[in-house]
């Protein structure tokens, strides 16, 4: 039995990378640890009650941290806990900066006080800020334009610094996830998102806001790598499977699809897919958007295996038919 390690357990991402992999795989056990509470978290231990042990408790309360690596023979740590708002993070870099740099380090520590060397971290494009060249490879300066992306930055420092202790580590720069898996979708508050915002928008037939139209793209909104969460997760199993099998230790990996929608084509394909028309405004950009972010995803393909099956039209289909199967649920 491999014991995992996951932070962030009740989050969309971590959430459907424990369904997945429990759903596959009969030989791990996951200890999950989140501050927060989730409709997911509820699915989760609903399907998986006796495979999850759930802790309740944030990762900067380094004592009751302590307590969980004292409890559980731990192998392997991934860590997708962190604030991740872009635009929040320009209005709070504080509070970023302590969460998101503050909990590494005291997960790291812990793990090295405790004899846990293995690690898969969720890093962002956002590392890299305004592209120079696209799309974007693994070896693309980093110059993050939000402070999100710095917590991002800095904490892939650290855990590569970290190598110096024994600390074997895959980063994933994730572009942007969406979409669902089975019953697990974005849940949150306030959403953000893209899509889950503009499949609200047309379900509520309500106006969806575009944020700036004047940015150096064909179109003049924001270019974005839309990766299904199923191929999201997907990566991370391979990443998974390298650290068990001791391959491909310690790299750094893009996770997208190779190809890049403006925010009017996403408008455009949803209109397309689901055929119905989208009213939206242009409103002001904000604070930390950078124009384009387009993966090459060449690196993973080649050294993982990875072999992303979706596309933006059945993202936005999956995620249609999970916001109206919640309205229905509603009545």
């Amino acid at each position: 039995m491999i014991n995992l390690l996951i932070t962030g357990s009740s989050g969309y991402i971590a959430s459907t990378f424990i369904y997945k992999l429990l759903s596959q795989y009969t030989n791990y056990q996951i200890i999950a640890i989140d501050k927060v509470l989730s409709i997911n978290k509820e699915k989760l231990l609903s399907k998986f009650k006796n495979k999850i042990k759930f802790y309740q408790l944030d990762l900067l309360n380094y004592q009751k941290l302590e307590e969980v690596f004292k409890a559980n023979e731990i192998d392997i740590v991934i860590h997708f806990a962190a604030l991740t708002l872009v635009n929040e993070s320009e209005n709070e870099p504080f509070t970023y900066l302590n969460n998101n740099l503050n909990s590494t380090i005291n997960l790291l520590d812990l793990m090295i006080k405790y004899n846990v060397f293995n690690i898969v971290f969720s890093s962002s494009a956002s590392v890299y800020g305004n592209a120079i060249y696209t799309p974007i490879d693994e070896n693309h300066p980093l110059n993050p334009l939000s402070f999100y992306g710095l917590t991002k930055k800095i904490s892939e420092e650290i855990i590569i610094n970290y190598n110096r202790k024994g600390l074997n580590y895959i980063i994933l720069r994730y572009f942007n996830p969406a979409g669902v898996i089975d019953d697990l979708g974005e849940e949150h508050n306030p959403e953000t998102h893209l899509i889950p915002l503009l499949i609200k928008s047309i379900i509520n037939k309500t106006t969806f806001k575009v944020y700036g139209n004047n940015y150096n793209t064909p179109d003049g909104t924001c270019i974005r790598d839309f990766i299904h969460i199923s191929d999201l997760v997907d990566a991370h199993i391979l990443s998974l499977e390298s650290i068990i099998n001791e391959d491909n230790l310690n790299e750094i990996f893009n996770v997208g699809i190779n190809k890049g929608y403006s925010i009017l084509q996403v408008i455009e394909t949803a209109e397309k897919v689901l055929n119905q028309k989208v009213n939206y405004i242009i409103d002001n950009p904000r604070k930390g958007d950078v124009p384009i972010l387009v993966a090459k995803s060449d690196k993973i393909i080649s050294k993982l295996k990875f072999s992303p099956k979706y596309d933006l039209s059945d993202i936005i289909l999956d995620v249609f038919n999970y916001e109206k199967s919640k309205q229905i649920q509603k009545y």
